[in-house]
């Protein structure tokens, strides 16, 4: 081979090894044969415990909103009555969490300014709650970790005092079923916030205290808002 031709290889050769080795980044990689780290931007999933921040024993207390239309019927006539006021309770319940799935177990008891006052046959009809309460299942599914939507059913109770004005009223108690859903929103481990609607479709109860016997059902709906402490 020409020596010329011997020359001009080697100083080709020169001319591509210098660049990688003015470059020792380049240089360290190509002696490097250990695996590339995959980019910290790619962090795990975040995973929902089985048994999670949702499960265990919790207390509370709502405030709200309750109105319906109730219905009478007897020898004071036939008419529907309208009541509304402002509602309180006190709960407590029990949550187990499995995955994304939170059941639970919850009972409550309050009361309120919930009353009516509708013309009758016989005078005006007045209605007033003393007390109410419930025991009722949670379904719920976790839309984020910390936000859980629910549905809510049972059974619950209400003592109204109903009687017509210029009479003496009488004490009764009424039994439902009772459905809902609402929202509940985890802002540390151990306090949680709430709102929910209930509905209470109450059975229908006869007094015979003023102006006959009538037949009562005073149907309500419960807009309430609360906080509850996990422990």
């Amino acid at each position: 081979m020409p020596m010329n031709r011997i020359r001009s290889l080697i100083a080709g050769a020169l001319l591509t090894m210098v660049p990688l080795a003015s470059n020792p980044a380049v240089a360290a990689d190509l002696g490097d044969n250990r695996p590339m780290r995959p980019p910290q931007d790619f962090a795990p999933p975040i995973r929902v415990n089985d048994i999670g921040p949702w499960s265990g024993f919790y207390l509370g207390a709502t405030a709200g909103y309750g109105f319906g239309q109730g219905r009478a019927d007897g020898d004071n006539g036939r008419f529907g009555f309208d009541q509304s006021g402002a509602l309180g309770t006190i709960f407590a319940g029990y949550n187990w969490q499995m995955g994304r799935a939170v059941l639970g177990a919850e009972a409550d008891i309050g009361t309120g300014n919930v009353n009516s006052s509708t013309p009758a046959k016989f005078g005006t009809l007045n209605t007033d709650l003393n007390s109410m309460g419930s025991i009722r299942g949670r379904a719920g599914f976790l839309v984020t970790p910390a936000l859980l939507l629910y549905g809510t059913a049972g059974i619950g109770w209400a003592n109204y005092d109903i009687g017509i004005a210029g009479f003496s009223s009488e004490s009764k108690t009424f039994t439902s079923l009772q459905v809902g859903a609402g929202l509940e929103y985890m802002i540390s481990r151990n306090l949680t916030l709430r709102t929910e609607y209930i509905f209470s479709d109450y059975g229908r109860e006869v007094l015979s205290n003023s102006g006959g016997s009538n037949g009562y059902k005073p149907d309500s709906h419960a807009i309430r808002a609360g906080v509850a402490i996990k422990f």
